[in-house]
């Protein structure tokens, strides 16, 4: 699919240029007419800039960021430039061709790969797992919540990022009182975080990551 450049301004530590599907309609009508997976990857949403801002007020040099679902890059992409390694997965080739195309953009090293938050293989090793806009579903909401409980306890912490779509609820009742999102303001955009550390689900002290 025909890609077309995006320059994303009032990110933390400055604009990034991303890589957008150029007719999202087209997109759209095709996976409609072949019964392929909605382009909801090609497409920058809300929570991607909000979860950024949030990511870098850490120490991120270093530290092992995986993100799920990661669209067009915009939250891989931020985390590279501060230092993290990052590793940004998805279910759509789409969205890995976008995020190492704005990644060479940059001159970012960012590794990418295929991963279903849905399926069972673990997730890989992270200091970070974070996801953005991926509540738009129940049923994918509540393996978000599966993922999020295995990379807690892992030891990793875990950031995730939504605009209030359907998804929240089962989302949150799969965490309880764990899942309490943060509203946050980058620009134009406007979506709540929420931040969870290592033990925080165990009910154990928690360990923050830096």
């Amino acid at each position: 699919m025909e890609l077309r450049a995006r320059v994303v301004e009032g990110v933390p530590g400055g604009a990034l240029t991303l890589f957008e599907l150029a007719d999202v309609d087209a997109a759209l009508d095709d996976a409609i007419r072949t019964g392929g997976r909605a382009p909801y990857g090609g497409v920058l949403w809300d929570a991607a800039p909000c979860l950024a801002a949030v990511l870098l007020r850490r120490d991120l040099a270093g530290r092992r960021v995986v993100e799920l679902g990661c669209g067009l890059g915009l939250v891989a992409l931020a985390c590279a430039r501060a230092g993290a390694q990052v590793l940004a997965t998805d279910v759509d080739e789409t969205a890995l061709q976008a995020t190492r195309r704005a990644a060479a953009h940059a001159g970012l090293s960012i590794a990418t790969g295929m991963f279903d938050v849905t399926a069972a293989a673990p997730l890989p090793k992270a200091d970070v797992v974070v996801a953005a806009d991926l509540l738009y579903e129940p049923a994918l909401a509540a393996a978000l919540a599966r993922r999020a409980r295995e990379g807690l306890a892992a030891g990793a912490c875990v950031v995730i990022g939504d605009p209030g779509r359907v998804g929240r609820a089962a989302f949150a009742a799969a965490l309880g009182a764990h899942a309490r999102f943060e509203p946050v303001v980058v620009g134009e955009h406007t979506a709540e975080v929420l931040v969870l550390e290592p033990g925080a689900e165990q009910g154990t002290e928690r360990r923050r990551c830096r």
